[in-house]
């Protein structure tokens, strides 16, 4: 019951009709500026200040991150020029080293060409110095024979007319072989 006599009493002392006091209120008003100075001064001040620092804070960091998405942006163009250039590159490498493969496919060619042409040269020269022999080995045994004919025709006796023959005979017959 004690609640209830102080609430009473702050009712019946509010609805008292004893008009308007002007001192309470002028109080009351002097009280209320001194707060609003105080809180100006410790309260929003500080506040004010901590707000400010923060929206200067977030402002920067959104442009740090528009910066860094510009410097990415960039990076990224770099990144696609240097890998096309890259790309550029290796198709020119390889088409270089095609070439190059050609050219040594065609020199490996040249070569052996002339490495058989050489040997086909060597092998004619072998061939016509054999027949060089050949031919002076037959010229040697017509002459032999020439020398048998002659040692025969002067056993018998021939004529030189038959013995002009018999030569041109024995040395066309060592010319065909």
């Amino acid at each position: 019951m004690k609640v209830t006599a102080t609430t009473n009493m702050f009712v019946l002392g509010a609805a008292s009709g004893g008009g308007v006091q002007w001192g309470t209120i002028i109080v009351t008003i002097a009280t209320f500026a001194i707060l609003l100075l105080l809180l100006k001064k410790f309260a929003w001040g500080p506040l004010k200040e901590v707000m400010d620092k923060r929206e200067r804070d977030i402002n920067k960091d959104i442009d740090d991150a528009e910066q860094a998405k510009l410097n990415a942006q960039k990076l990224e163009a770099q990144n696609k020029q240097t890998l096309k250039e890259t790309q550029e590159e290796v198709h020119k490498i390889l088409e270089e080293s095609k070439i190059q493969a050609r050219k040594q496919h065609e020199e490996i060619i040249h070569e052996a060409n002339i490495r058989a042409n050489g040997m086909i040269e060597t092998a004619q020269n072998e061939i016509n110095s054999e027949k060089e022999r050949a031919l002076a080995d037959i010229n040697n045994q017509v002459s032999e024979l020439s020398v048998l004919i002659a040692s025969k025709v002067l056993q018998k006796e021939i004529s030189e007319k038959d013995q002009k023959e018999l030569v041109e005979k024995y040395i066309k017959e060592a010319g065909d072989k």
